[in-house]
């Protein structure tokens, strides 16, 4: 039986490694420009000719400060960002920046998400819809964003003085959780306009919906006004007379407390995804 023939590329590498090279020719290289060949006379060989610059070619400056960043697609911040801290609310970051809460949640709220009592160092919020882009010294105005679309007509607050209607199933609540009602619906936009439930026989809480100490408020789908409601009643929470608020599964016992997990109870009403809990002081 015949013997395998060596592979090509071997044979190939030993006829290319001991072929004799005359005076003239062209060497080719692995992917370099081809440089003219020495005849084998003994004679020093020539300089190799300079390779052109290329844009992909070299080695970048060494970069050696803030400035020289920029120079590679890196900018300072821009005017009007904030960074948050640890400690910060939005309700803080706001006041600092002379606004409302709510505008600088709705500015931020895809950073943010739809919790805006959630926020975390190291987030960059916008303070202002537009700022200025410094770079190298100079300074270059950053255009606003385009206007969105005009939102529907927000809901205004009810009167002042307004008797918020409450479902009860188990006759009325305490007065003091009636005033509390009239408060929210009378301050919060929208307020006035969803369903409050009061007493019920059944509850976890024996001294909340039994004993009309307790309210939900049932915002469905609107988490926005959600927050809102619950942002007002930590804003007045000695005032309304509150004991707790539960939101979204989470609970919060003092105005100036963290929000805690609480347990899966099965469903979305159950886990107060759909309404804001306040149990109020007997």
């Amino acid at each position: 039986m015949a013997k395998h023939a060596a592979p090509r590329y071997v044979r190939t590498k030993k006829v290319i490694a001991r072929a004799p090279v005359a005076a003239g020719a062209t060497v080719v290289g692995l992917g370099f420009l081809t440089v003219p060949a020495q005849a084998a006379t003994g004679s020093a060989p020539a300089a190799a000719p300079q390779l052109a610059p290329t844009a992909h070619v070299g080695t970048a400056p060494a970069i050696t400060s803030a400035a020289d960043l920029d120079n590679y697609g890196r900018h300072a911040a821009v005017a009007g960002d904030y960074t948050v801290v640890r400690g910060d609310t939005v309700a803080k970051i706001a006041a600092a920046h002379g606004q409302r809460w709510r505008d600088l949640y709705q500015r931020n709220i895809g950073v943010i998400g739809s919790n805006p009592n959630r926020i975390y160092p190291g987030e960059v919020l916008q303070t202002a819809a537009t700022g200025t882009v410094a770079t190298q010294g100079n300074s270059a105005p950053v255009p606003a964003p385009a206007p969105a679309p005009a939102p529907a007509p927000a809901p205004a607050a009810a009167p002042a003085g307004t008797v918020a209607t409450i479902t009860n199933s188990a006759g009325p609540v305490k007065p003091q959780t009636q005033a509390a009602a009239n408060a929210v619906v009378s301050n919060v936009p929208g307020a006035a306009n969803i369903t409050i439930g009061g007493t019920r026989a059944s509850a976890v809480d024996p001294h909340g919906h039994p004993s009309g100490l307790a309210l939900d408020y049932m915002v469905e789908s609107d988490t926005a006004l959600g927050h809102a409601i619950v942002q007002y009643t930590i804003d007045h929470w000695s005032e309304l007379g509150v004991e707790y608020v539960i939101y979204q599964q989470k609970i919060l016992t003092s105005p100036t407390g963290a929000w805690k997990q609480m347990e899966d109870r099965g469903s979305p009403t159950a886990n107060h995804m759909d309404h804001v809990h306040v149990n109020y002081l007997g």
